[in-house]
């Protein structure tokens, strides 16, 4: 498969009407502030990102010592006078990841010889760790 040239050099045409070259010469004349402006705003956006960077931690770490706080307590739930929600304490349980590695560790604690593919399957299937997911949820009423 061959691949097509590009140009990559302007071409100006040689017969243009003078408003568009005139266009064309504003367009370049403001080029210079449009990067910059462009710039600055990368730039912003980068600060901006590394504060919700932060603040992102700072909230893991409040939910995490709410969390805490609302399983030893054994509360579920809490009603919030101020904005008129509910923060709830959720329990989710989820099967662990079944990479190669895991898959292999299986295979060989159950075929102690070979067996049928099937039953394997089926011991995997059943033997499969799972994961427990703890997080909060604001609920408005």
């Amino acid at each position: 498969m061959s691949v097509p040239e590009v140009s990559t050099s302007r071409s100006v045409p040689v017969a243009a009407p003078t408003q568009e070259i005139s266009t064309d010469a504003a367009e370049l004349s403001q080029l210079g502030t449009m990067i910059k402006t462009w710039r600055d705003i990368q730039k912003e956006t980068e600060e901006l990102n590394q504060q919700v960077k932060e603040k992102k931690k700072r909230a893991k770490v409040m939910e995490e010592m709410i969390l805490r706080v609302m399983k030893k307590n054994n509360i579920g739930a809490l009603d919030l006078q101020s904005s008129g929600g509910r923060i709830l304490y959720r329990r989710q349980t989820t099967k662990a990841g079944l990479g190669q590695k895991e898959m292999a560790r299986l295979l060989a604690e159950h075929m102690k010889s070979e067996q049928a593919a099937t039953t394997a399957l089926q011991y995997i299937a059943e033997h499969r760790g799972s994961k427990v997911k703890e997080s909060l949820l604001y609920e408005k009423e």
